[in-house]
């Protein structure tokens, strides 16, 4: 009965602190963590599950009082290291919401920014593609306190009220 106590009690332990590239220049998460965070990983040149995603966490951004925005942000990290650069890459999270951030790196820098977050992804050869390749990837908006921690997740499919509830529940 203790080991089920401390088991059901005991804080989360997926996230963390992470740096990446956003517009040329270092990002670290703890230098610029809001009180909540929705965190998203894909690529920008997603043919379908990151628009939506991206999408949807607008509309519920416009839901939200300005004392709500004021008090989260949505990180967005490209995982397509060798196509996605720093700007493009912000452009794009910025084509959703101006305040989105949009963050890459180096192939190891991605990796190591999203492994603590249980996130992952496989790059493939696709000739099927427009690309010529397509990047399978986590599709779930983690959302993180202000240490990066998870405390609580978004699932695919998602919408945008579900989105609102969900970072009105935790602010």
């Amino acid at each position: 009965m203790a080991f089920l106590l401390w088991y059901t009690q005991r804080p989360p332990t997926m996230g963390g602190d992470f740096k990446l590239n956003h517009n040329g220049k270092t990002w670290q998460f703890s230098e610029n963590a809001k009180k909540l965070n929705l965190l998203y990983v894909g690529y920008a040149k997603c043919p379908d599950v990151c628009p939506m995603a991206l999408s949807y966490s607008a509309q519920a951004f416009k839901q939200l009082t300005d004392k709500e925005r004021e008090n989260v942000q949505l990180i967005f990290i490209s995982v397509d290291a060798e196509n996605d650069t720093a700007e493009s890459v912000s452009v794009y999270a910025h084509q959703f919401n101006p305040e989105f951030i949009g963050l890459t790196g180096t192939t190891a820098e991605i990796d190591a920014a999203i492994k603590p977050f249980g996130a992952s992804y496989i790059v493939e050869k696709d000739p099927k593609s427009y690309l010529g390749y397509s990047i399978s990837h986590t599709d779930r908006v983690f959302v993180l306190n202000k240490k990066g921690i998870v405390v609580d997740s978004i699932q695919s499919p998602r919408s945008a009220d579900e989105i609102t509830t969900k970072i009105k529940e935790n602010l």
